[in-house]
């Protein structure tokens, strides 16, 4: 009735990003861990998209995924205050997790763009994009 479609929910373009980043990731050989995780216990520090884990690497992965440049690259929403809520996540992540403590640790950022169906136009992961200079 009405044209109204009944069943599964389609995904956000975030969350059809964050798939598709996934999916890269597993192609690469990593086997993801978690996905948007986050302090569920109290004070949210901020978020993780993927944690991603490969011999003994652990990536934390932001993704953005964007259908323009109008507002900027993807990576650029990843400013400063991101960054402090991303390596408290990560710090909040390894606190949680101990059997990770001997792991090297790195935080990616992917920038994903695709066009308004979610059909991918281009991506990029930087590596190592997020640093813990303290």
């Amino acid at each position: 009735m009405f044209g109204l479609k009944v069943g599964k929910k389609q995904p956000s373009l975030g969350e059809w990003g964050e798939e598709h980043i996934a999916g890269l990731y597993r192609s690469r050989g990593f086997k993801i861990l978690d996905k948007n995780f986050y302090n569920r216990k109290g004070k949210r520090l901020g978020e993780i998209d993927l944690v991603a884990a490969k011999d003994k690497l652990l990536v934390f992965v932001e993704v953005k995924t964007r259908v323009s440049l109008r507002f900027g690259t993807p990576a650029e929403a990843v400013d400063v205050f991101k960054q402090r809520r991303l390596l408290a996540a990560c710090k909040y992540f390894l606190a949680q997790n101990p059997e990770f403590s001997e792991h090297v640790c790195r935080i990616d950022v992917a920038e994903v763009l695709a066009d308004v169906d979610k059909n991918p136009k281009s991506v990029n992961i930087i590596e190592n994009a997020i640093e813990d200079n303290r």
